[in-house]
């Protein structure tokens, strides 16, 4: 399908979607007590809730995500002229290493949905446009 396959939306990180979302199993107190807070502070709750899951999700792991990321572009830009011995074929880049080299896309994909966060490509000439998936969990 595209040329990177990311498990994250980047799109979502650098744009300012919206969506309505139904959070269950709150307690009644800390919702109310949040409430309050918002209220104090002349925000709505949808704008306090952003700010803590943006505050819980960066203490969490996304630095760790990025950083990783970046870790495996890096191995890409410095290793392609040996990944380009397998041209044609799709090949797994999770943690900063070269994870497997398979016949198709379709399999290199399914092997990379157990990591964290990978790219999986064909290799071909470096890629000037790169196409990002987003998951169905993280639909626009």
């Amino acid at each position: 399908m595209g040329l990177v396959y990311i498990f994250i939306s980047l799109y979502n990180l650098h744009n300012n979607v919206k969506k309505n979302v139904l959070i269950r199993g709150i307690d009644e107190g800390t919702y109310r007590r949040a409430k309050s807070a918002a209220t104090a502070r002349g925000i709505s709750v949808g704008k306090a809730m952003n700010e803590a899951l943006d505050r819980w999700a960066k203490d969490a792991a996304y630095a760790d995500l990025e950083t990783e990321f970046d870790a495996n572009l890096a191995f890409v830009a410095s290793n392609w002229e040996k990944l380009r011995e397998s041209r044609g074929k799709a090949v797994v880049v999770a943690g900063g290493v070269l994870r497997g080299v398979f016949n198709g896309y379709p399999q290199a994909r399914a092997f990379a949905s157990k990591f964290r966060l990978a790219l999986a490509f064909v290799v071909d000439e470096p890629p000037l446009e790169r196409e990002i998936e987003i998951g169905p969990e993280l639909e626009v």
